[in-house]
């Protein structure tokens, strides 16, 4: 496999290095590695212009895909696996409970994250990838669409008079969660109608990690906005 820091002129192989693409699901880790406070690479990968299909980073992530986590030359790839190394790299950071039973249930709801509502988003988007029928790829971004709804509405409940998505602490699985938040706006959905989600979102943009990545990326679901 190619060494990232050495294509990418990466700092060091020991330094974690972040392939991103604004507005796609990367933020979550990337907010999260800011979270750390801990030195890192983040190295733009833009999907619009097709830079994941290119030669040198296929060479990364054979799949094409954002988020990949380059480290010591070995890449992780998936939000999940990426966010929960991060907590488990950088303990001090308290990005994951310590209770066992508690972790997994993180570990399980970034696993719900990833094969729900990520799925719906990508079917709105790509229904070629689901159908070889043009002619229902209007019934499926339909479904889509309303499926996402739906998840939108457990993510609200799920947090509900909490503090953050999980409990009173914060964790790993809060920037994913910020994600869906900024694609249902993006899309047109009501979020602000779920006012626990909302609020949980307005937290989020005071915190100063999850400014700074908003900032540098230009993230195209919040940097017009800017909440809060």
């Amino acid at each position: 496999m190619t060494n990232p820091a050495s294509t990418y002129g990466g700092q060091s192989a020991d330094v974690p290095m972040l392939f991103f693409s604004p507005g796609a699901c990367s933020l979550a880790s990337h907010i999260a590695l800011e979270e750390t406070g801990r030195p890192y690479q983040a190295v733009e990968t833009l999907l619009s212009k097709n830079q994941h299909q290119t030669p040198e980073y296929l060479a990364i992530n054979p799949r094409g895909r954002v988020p990949a986590l380059a480290v010591d030359g070995k890449v992780m790839t998936e939000n999940t696996a990426i966010l929960t190394w991060i907590a488990t790299a950088f303990p001090e950071a308290e990005l994951l409970p310590e209770d066992l039973v508690e972790r997994m249930r993180c570990i399980a709801q970034m696993a719900w994250f990833s094969n729900t509502p990520h799925i719906f988003q990508r079917a709105k988007f790509r229904p070629y990838r689901f159908v070889d029928r043009e002619d229902v790829y209007d019934d499926i971004r339909a479904k889509a669409v309303s499926s996402y709804w739906e998840c939108m509405q457990e993510i609200d409940a799920l947090i509900g008079d909490k503090q953050w998505t999980m409990g009173d602490a914060y964790t790993v699985v809060d920037p994913y969660a910020l994600v869906f938040y900024g694609w249902g706006t993006s899309n047109g959905l009501p979020m602000r109608d779920l006012a626990s989600f909302t609020r949980h979102t307005e937290q989020m943009m005071e915190r100063p990690a999850v400014r700074r990545v908003i900032e540098r990326e230009k993230n195209p679901h919040f940097w017009s906005k800017r909440l809060g």
